[in-house]
């Protein structure tokens, strides 16, 4: 999962450990300069459903992103103009984790 978050974001792997009594590994990962944590469980109150937004500057690297994320997504659509953004990536990504993903010039 970290491998295609890296690909996808050149997520960059801050820490990893795994728990006492327990077989689960945690990796801290840092997004852009964001500090995001993947391991095994669900978000509360949500379900199973987890969704991520990440805005970009650069359209290269928006269309990397969407491209790497949708390959074997659950759903996708890219979207736009919007007021907000002038393209808008929604996925659902191959783990069941939500990106909205906003491109502005």
């Amino acid at each position: 999962m970290f491998q295609f978050y890296q690909n996808a974001f050149h997520a960059r792997k801050t820490y990893e450990d795994t728990p006492p009594d327990s077989d689960d590994i945690h990796i801290m990962m840092d997004i852009y300069g964001v500090e995001n944590l993947i391991g095994p469980g669900v978000a509360p109150g949500s379900g199973n459903s987890i969704c991520c937004e990440i805005r970009f500057t650069d359209e290269n690297e928006f269309c990397r992103a969407y491209g790497i994320l949708t390959q074997e997504s659950k759903s996708h659509s890219l979207e736009g103009p919007f007021p907000w953004a002038a393209r808008s990536g929604l996925v659902e990504d191959k783990f069941g984790v939500g990106w909205a993903l906003y491109y502005n010039e």
